[in-house]
């Protein structure tokens, strides 16, 4: 399909769907992010609820030595799988980070930061920045995540009735 604009940082805004397969995204991201630019899109799946959403648009932004760190977010390739993932980091080693989603039992593995695309500088949501979640709150979001709670938090969530989580979100 066709995308309407094409902004200057590269991000496709569209009412049309872009549509790539994984190898493809990865390619597009690695050759945008070398050229010192960002990269918006939207996210797809559910591994770091709450705090990253299905629909979220997010953007990434070219590595630094500050944007790597612990908490922070990262579009990176998974080491066995291969695809891309936005996941955060829960511990720095040093030759390595450990990357977890916020909302999986298991961490993706120990990755290199050649693997590392770039960092999530920001995300929106319903047009809004999203304010939490890229700041200092993300070591707490760390902890949380390590102990597994935001994963056991979440799984009791899914047991309470979609009639009531509708209300209770309205609310």
């Amino acid at each position: 399909m066709k995308a309407k604009e094409v902004n200057s940082d590269f991000s496709v805004i569209s009412e049309e769907a872009l549509l790539f397969d994984s190898q493809a995204l990865i390619d597009l991201i690695e050759n945008i992010l070398a050229k010192k630019a960002a990269f918006r899109f939207k996210v797809k799946g559910f591994s770091m609820l709450p705090f990253i959403r299905e629909d979220d648009i997010v953007t990434v932004t070219p590595l630094s030595k500050l944007a790597v760190g612990l908490g922070r977010p990262v579009a990176f390739v998974h080491p066995f799988s291969k695809k891309l993932v936005i996941h955060r980091i829960v511990a720095v080693r040093k030759d390595y980070y450990l990357i977890k989603g916020d909302n999986c039992f298991d961490s993706d593995g120990r990755v290199r930061k050649e693997n590392i695309l770039g960092s999530v500088s920001r995300i929106e949501r319903g047009g809004k920045k999203a304010l939490w979640c890229l700041g200092p709150e993300r070591f707490l979001i760390v902890f949380l995540s390590r102990m597994r709670i935001i994963t056991f938090a979440f799984c009791g969530w899914r047991m309470v009735p979609l009639s009531v989580r509708k209300v209770i979100l309205r609310s």
